[in-house]
């Protein structure tokens, strides 16, 4: 295939699927509980604490299964994990909201989890990597904006659909959105640019060859090439820890705070419509965040980056502790929103640049183990408003993690 100089890289429409791979599995399985959590609680007699608990059981299996997809995609690619994942997902999502006892809802909700993270996570950011070396952060910054966007319109819109068609509607619209991003993937994503004839970022290449009259088409590197990381060496890796654990104590603040925001906001006296917009504007501005941060890894020590975005998300927590203040509310949506923004984007651009693109699913597959930290976040923004009826102590435990991240990350070597 011969690429012209005004014809559009291919790769950004992988980014382009990727977005919505992170919008619909993110917006879904965490954004969306902002909107499903009191109505679910009223209707189904349950505490908040009991729904957080179905976050944490949802968390671990699904992070979980990340290696699973990781060890997949060196195989089989990426096509086939969007198709299933979606459909799974989206049938999940759909009975979530009708049953009636917490451990069908546990199931579920951890079915859910599993599905998204087959059309979400490892496997959406794997599609984007193939894809793209120098601007690898500017489009992983695009895709993954697609996780906070979520974040802006999936809760609004489900609040929305839930005070006018009940929750059991609201699901299933949204449910059926989810199936059908499956058919959608499997008609555009491509799993590498050699396969059409292409090189990462949209550089000139080499006509493809032929041999025997048949198009040589490009397969993934050789397992040995993959294998340039195995656990044994990763595990020996102080940069392996660092990078992990920095980013795991990261999202247990992040989630935390996201998942029930908008709850937060109508605790302190604001109508259910106007936190949720409170909220959504946090994930807006969360979505030009992982924009900017990813596009700052392109330029910038993508380690470096991480330690400012983590500086400013210590900030923007710590004005979300001022208390009676209009200013610092309206301060910390924007600050907290935009460095949230940037964790999710910088962590598969650090993963890239350290251990290699063509390593790069084999070693996000074990690193993302360390994300399942965040299950911790739902816990503890759970137990403080049941304990205490205010999130206040859970952010200042989020905000103690956020400096243990900081010194993470300034050790880590050049």
């Amino acid at each position: 295939m011969k690429e012209t100089r005004n014809k559009l890289y291919y790769g950004w429409f992988i980014a382009a699927v990727a977005f919505w791979g992170y919008f619909l599995s993110t917006g879904t399985g965490f954004y969306a509980f902002n909107a499903f959590l009191e109505p679910l609680c009223d209707a189904r007699g349950w505490t908040r604490t009991d729904l957080n608990l179905a976050l944490v059981i949802g968390t671990a299996f699904g992070f979980s299964s990340q290696y699973v997809y990781g060890t997949i995609l060196m195989k089989s690619g990426v096509r086939i994990l969007m198709v299933c994942g979606s459909l799974v997902a989206g049938l999940s999502f759909i009975f979530i909201a009708r049953v009636e006892s917490l451990w069908q809802f546990y199931l579920f909700y951890s079915l859910l989890f599993i599905g998204n993270g087959a059309y979400g996570g490892i496997v959406a950011g794997t599609a984007v990597n193939n894809w793209f070396v120098d601007k690898r952060g500017k489009a992983m910054g695009i895709s993954t904006a697609g996780m906070s966007l979520s974040g802006a319109v999936l809760p609004l819109a489900a609040l929305l659909l839930i005070q006018h068609t009940g929750i059991e509607t609201a699901a299933l619209c949204i449910g059926l959105v989810m199936i059908a991003f499956g058919p959608l993937a499997w008609i555009i994503v491509k799993d590498w640019p050699e396969d059409m004839g292409l090189a990462p970022d949209g550089l000139p290449t080499a006509a493809p060859a032929y041999a025997a009259g048949q198009l040589q088409i490009h397969v993934p590197p050789p397992a040995s090439d993959q294998s340039q990381w195995p656990l044994t060496r990763l595990i020996r890796s102080d940069v392996f820890w660092k990078i992990g654990l920095a980013f795991g104590l990261l999202m247990i603040g992040t989630v935390g705070v996201m998942s029930q925001l908008k709850p937060r906001f109508t605790d302190i006296g604001f109508s259910h419509l106007t936190a949720m917009l409170m909220m959504s504007g946090a994930a807006l501005v969360g979505a030009a965040g992982k924009y900017t941060w990813g596009m700052m890894c392109d330029r910038f020590n993508p380690g470096r980056v991480a330690i400012l975005m983590t500086v400013t998300h210590i900030l923007g927590l710590s004005l979300g502790l001022i208390k009676n203040s209009t200013a610092a509310l309206i301060i910390f949506i924007p600050v907290f929103g935009f460095a949230m923004g940037g964790i999710m984007s910088t962590f598969p651009v650090i993963v890239a640049t350290i251990f290699g693109r063509k390593n790069f699913a084999s070693v996000l597959r074990y690193i993302s183990f360390f994300l399942i930290l965040q299950m911790f976040g739902y816990l503890i923004a759970g137990r403080s408003f049941d304990l205490t009826g205010s999130y206040d102590a859970a952010y200042a435990i989020f905000i103690g993690l956020d400096f243990a991240a900081v010194l993470l990350l300034f050790s880590l070597r050049k």
